[in-house]
């Protein structure tokens, strides 16, 4: 990182701090637990807490995107270290899921490809792969203002149409990651990049906390619909709070910052993209050596899971740096 400029490395950390939400949010889960305990509230505030992290990743993603003069160029430099790591763990997820007794399919195998179903996190790189085949057309989108609106407002738009199908008793929710519903905040990065707009930090703080008891109100009154995902980042709340965290990344992102501020961010920042693949399997093992009992306090569990995947994905990251010193064999394991 020393090479890197300070912007660089404060959004490392964010990348750091972004990639711990994810995995907190794959840890053992509390929804079948009271809010009046310990274990039900302590995971209703923090679940929410964290429910940010795919705006947040989409968001910087087209942030950092480069301009596109070479369009064939772009393409075979950019979609191999998509492809490749994901076919990757596709297989190696399959794998696992199979040692661990889930039953194996042609049909399972399909989908499990073309959709990211091998393990929970991997829709996001199918979805990442569609807004890549987008870039040379939303590159020249950012300069338009009326197709920018149209882009930007295309999420909520989407939202309120899959939530007005939910209501009507067609359950499509579950389908809408495999969807470009985040493509809003793919391009908000691209355009805030563009463009280099000002937001006032003063009226984001206030909005922040705001944002936040929005957010738990909505899981409170959509848990109690029956077979809806209350904690889902896809409803309005979670994309206003993402929204507002996000603004204040971006004004902070301008300041100074030093590598030695939050240097464990940093580290965890920079191998983000090979944790976002690995900690799944690290917490399976976790969850199936460590049993969580009647009198486990969840939150402490949920933090040595938490420790446990970050712990063992480094300690995989630093071998594979060690015995492979060809970029092109560490692209299989996106590192």
């Amino acid at each position: 990182m020393s090479g890197n400029s300070n912007k660089d490395i404060f959004w490392q950390q964010i990348r750091g701090g972004t990639i711990l939400a994810v995995i907190l949010i794959h840890c053992k889960a509390g929804i079948d637990f009271p809010l009046n305990t310990l274990n039900g509230f302590s995971y209703f505030i923090t679940r929410n807490l964290v429910n940010f992290p795919v705006n947040m990743f989409f968001f910087m993603s087209g942030f950092f995107m480069k301009p596109v003069d070479d369009v064939t160029a772009f393409y075979k430099k950019r979609l191999p270290k998509l492809i490749i790591p994901y076919l990757f763990y596709t297989c190696a997820y399959l794998v696992i899921n199979f040692v661990f007794g889930s039953g194996l399919t042609i049909k399972c195998i399909v989908i499990a490809f073309f959709m990211g179903t091998a393990s929970t996190p991997l829709y996001y790189i199918v979805v990442l792969t569609y807004f890549t085949l987008l870039v040379p057309f939303l590159m020249k989108a950012v300069s338009n203002k009326k197709l920018s609106i149209v882009i930007l407002g295309s999420t909520p738009v989407f939202l309120l149409l899959a939530f007005s199908i939910r209501l009507l008793g067609i359950d499509i929710w579950n389908y809408l990651k495999y969807t470009p519903v985040w493509l809003s905040f793919y391009y908000l990065g691209m355009y805030i990049k563009a463009n280099k707009p000002t937001f006032n930090r003063k009226v984001l703080w206030a909005m922040l906390p705001i944002s936040f008891v929005t957010e738990l109100i909505s899981t409170y009154l959509l848990g109690k619909v029956s077979g809806f995902n209350a904690y889902t980042q896809l409803r309005f709340s979670g994309a206003f709070y993402a929204l507002i965290l996000i603004l204040l990344a971006y004004e902070y992102s301008k300041e100074k910052h030093s590598e030695n501020n939050c240097k464990w961010f940093t580290s965890i920042g920079d191998d983000s993209y090979a944790i976002y693949y690995m900690h799944c399997a690290c917490l399976m093992v976790f969850t199936r050596v460590i049993k969580f009992g009647d009198s486990t306090v969840l939150p402490l569990y949920r933090l040595c899971e938490l420790l446990f995947a970050v712990l063992i994905c480094e300690i995989v990251i630093m071998v594979i740096r060690k015995i492979f010193k060809d970029k092109r064999i560490r692209l299989i394991f996106g590192v």
